[in-house]
């Protein structure tokens, strides 16, 4: 009986866990970071075809620290850029898909909550 009572109690615990989103491993939080590219009329200006990169949390509650890697020309790593993604997905800009006629992107470094 005792057994059983335990099982139930850490599955329990287990439930709220998920349900709260957030786990203690920071790991977890990169998989509420999402990139997306969105037309932009400065970026198509300064070259044709190119998108607004942003960056989104979609996590209900919580802001996330992240470190992203700028990639330029494919494989030309330019630098790093940090910030803090608020909860509920509102876009961060991040920068134009292309620059001079050459592609640009972002990779995620790391990510953990707030």
């Amino acid at each position: 009986m005792g057994e059983a009572l335990r099982v139930v109690s850490f599955t329990a615990l287990l439930a709220a866990a998920v349900t709260a989103g957030a786990s203690s491993d920071p790991n977890d939080a990169a998989r509420f970071v999402e990139f997306e590219s969105v037309p932009d009329g400065r970026c198509q200006i300064l070259s044709d075809g190119g998108k607004l990169r942003i960056l989104r949390n979609t996590h209900g509650a919580h802001a996330i620290n992240y470190r992203v890697e700028r990639i330029f020309a494919g494989s030309h790593r330019q630098g790093l850029a940090d910030g803090i993604a608020p909860a509920g997905g509102e876009a961060v800009k991040l920068g134009c898909t292309r620059v001079d006629g050459r592609e640009q992107d972002w990779i995620l470094d790391r990510a953990r909550f707030e």
